[in-house]
This record gives structure tokens, sequence and C-alpha cells, in this order.
């Protein structure tokens, strides 16, 4: 399995003045298509920050995407810090600089320019209806912090990024997670699966939701029923049925359980 970590770069998140909106909806994207996530962090926009970050995300998994930073500004600052991470030069890219040119034509400022500098090495990728093309230097993918922009350009090379799918299927429960802690891991210890639980505290039918999910839907399924014959019959309020095999599932499944517990299981893949 592919993994990824994503990089949130700006003071205005860690100020509050901004609320983030990229990290929430680049989980959800990248678990459709696949990849591990494995670390989020936010960082000022300070040199030395960014360059720990990268160096230490850059290292551990396949994937770093990151946000903001990108402008014409004094604190867009990202492109720099890459290229220090890596110990390369930074310099204007000629398909930026004539992109960039065309754009803004008798308009453009020597900042607008800022903007076409990249390491030396990135590699510009094109899709979809992006005007700009996506800067991807060696493992790391630089995307704007504009949430419409970061949407649009991950869209346009997501594919590139596709690793399988992950299956899951929920329990709902009225016991508390004391009463039913040691069946999670004993089915945990047995099948090669991940469970979570998650209790509720608000009104409902239900007190927890218990999830077992893997790449491949037999030992879902299979953890799944051994689960429910370790639990008391009087615990469960509904559970998911069996995984739909891939071969048949339908292209409009839900990509996540809805938390009421409407539904069936999940092929997290794309719609």
């Amino acid at each position: 399995m592919k993994t990824a970590a994503i990089l949130l770069i700006g003071n205005e998140l860690l100020s509050g003045k901004i609320r983030d909106e990229n990290a929430a909806w680049l989980i959800q994207r990248l678990r459709v298509l696949g990849v591990g996530l494995r670390r989020v962090a936010i960082v000022p926009d300070e040199p030395e920050a960014i360059i720990d970050e990268l160096r230490r995300m850059a290292s551990t998994v396949d994937h770093v995407f990151t946000s903001g930073g990108v402008g014409p500004t004094h604190d867009d600052v990202t492109m720099d810090a890459v290229g220090a991470a890596f110990g390369v030069e930074v310099e204007a890219h000629p398909q930026l600089v004539a992109l960039i040119t065309g754009y803004y034509q008798e308009r453009l400022l020597p900042d607008h320019l800022r903007m076409a500098r990249v390491p030396v090495g990135t590699e510009l990728l094109e899709g979809g209806e992006v005007r700009w093309p996506v800067c991807v230097f060696r493992n790391v993918v630089i995307l704007p912090g504009v949430p419409e922009l970061f949407r649009l350009k991950f869209d346009a090379v997501a594919d590139r990024y596709r690793d399988g799918a992950f299956f899951l299927r929920s329990i709902y429960l009225d016991a508390d997670e004391g009463q039913f802690a040691s069946a999670l891991r004993e089915v945990e210890r047995l099948f090669p699966v991940a469970v979570g639980s998650y209790p509720r505290f608000t009104k409902g039918d239900y007190r927890a939701r218990v999830t077992v999910e893997a790449r491949d839907p037999a030992p879902v399924d299979a953890a799944m029923a051994a689960l429910t014959q370790a639990l008391a019959a009087e615990w469960v309020v509904r559970c998911d049925p069996p995984v739909t095999p891939p071969e048949s599932a339908p292209e409009s499944a839900p990509e996540t359980a809805p938390e009421s517990g409407a539904g069936g299981p999940q092929r997290l893949d794309e719609k």
C-alpha cells in the first residue's frame, strides 16, 4: 500500500484567521484512491519549519502533498523550502514564465514571476482543465492553499496516485466499549484487518460503532462473522451485510459509511 503525508503551510492556519479545508478533503480523496495516510502537519511560513517537516515526511512516506505558500508575496516560501530540504537550487521554469507572462500580459509585474520559480528538476504535470501544471519535485506534490485550486489541481493528477481500494463494514452496538474491547483485540489478532471503535454519546439507537476494514473483502467478512459470534446477541443493533465483490460493486457505492448506520458495506473506490 502506498503511503502519504499532508503538509499544510501558513501562519493564517495556526492563528485561526483561515480555517483549513484542504486536509479534510484530501484525507477522503486519498482514502478513495487506496492510499494510506500516515501524517498531517501544520507549520508556519518559516523556511526552517517547512524544511524540517518536509524532510521527515519525504523520508517516511511515498507521497507528500503540500498546501499553501506558492503565491507571489513575501510569505510564500514553499518553493524555496522544498529546494533547501533537498539541497537543490530554485530557479524560474521557462514553461511557467511563458504561462504567467501570457496570462498577465501588460499587467505583468516582477513579483508575478515569483510564481515561476521551482526547485531544479521539478516535473510539471498537466491534466484535466487545469490552466497551470501541478509541480512535483521527487515525491513532493506542491499544491496551492486556495481550496478551489487545491482540489482542481489534485484531481487533475489524482489517478497517478491510485493504489487499489479499502473495504469496510460496520456493526452498531448497544453496549459500552469496555464490554466488547477484548473481542476487538482478539479479532484483530486473528485476522489481517484493522478494527476501529467509535463511541456515541448523543441520543440514538446505538452506543458504539465498530468498523472492520482491509484491502481485501474476504478477511473483512470473515472477521465480522467472528466478531458477531463473540458479541452478546442483545448488544447488536444492526450489522452491514457482506462486502460486495469488487467486480460487481455498483459504481454509485458510497465512499464512507453514513453515521446513521443506513446503507451497507463500502468499497472506498471512485464513484
